[in-house]
């Protein structure tokens, strides 16, 4: 009588866990690596961004002075300038006691001025 040998199947599952857990893992040690640029700011914050902080924003204080990567800058039309031609859209760091009608005069100039697309970075918070 002749003895029937069954091999088992390699679950593909296994490897799949695996590689899911090494991404999820890379994305928490990368997502921890960046910093903010000017100390003192606090953030509006949201509770869902769709988006990345990334550098080449303009930071305004809640007293309304506008910088850029560290130095004052006179109006968001001088940021335009700096900008051109390394960035597609005009990224704003609000300061959180910002009022509302100063950010929005600061988009209107923006938009104005010829920048397709104005984005204002948010601190996100959990839920």
């Amino acid at each position: 009588m002749r003895r029937v040998t069954r091999r088992q199947k390699i679950e593909p599952v296994i490897s799949l866990i695996n590689i899911v857990f090494l991404i999820l893992i890379f994305f928490m040690v990368t997502g921890t690596l960046t910093q903010y640029d000017d100390q003192g700011i606090q953030f509006v914050r949201s509770s869902q961004l769709e988006c990345c902080t990334e550098p080449n924003a303009l930071v305004i204080s809640r007293d309304g002075i506008l910088s850029f990567e560290g130095k004052t800058v006179s109006s968001p039309i001088d940021y335009l300038k700096a900008i051109e031609g390394k960035e597609t859209s005009a990224r704003l760091m609000p300061d959180r006691d910002l009022p509302a009608k100063d950010l929005l005069q600061i988009v209107q100039q923006l938009r104005s001025a010829g920048a397709g697309r104005v984005v204002i970075l948010t601190e996100t918070v959990a839920t």
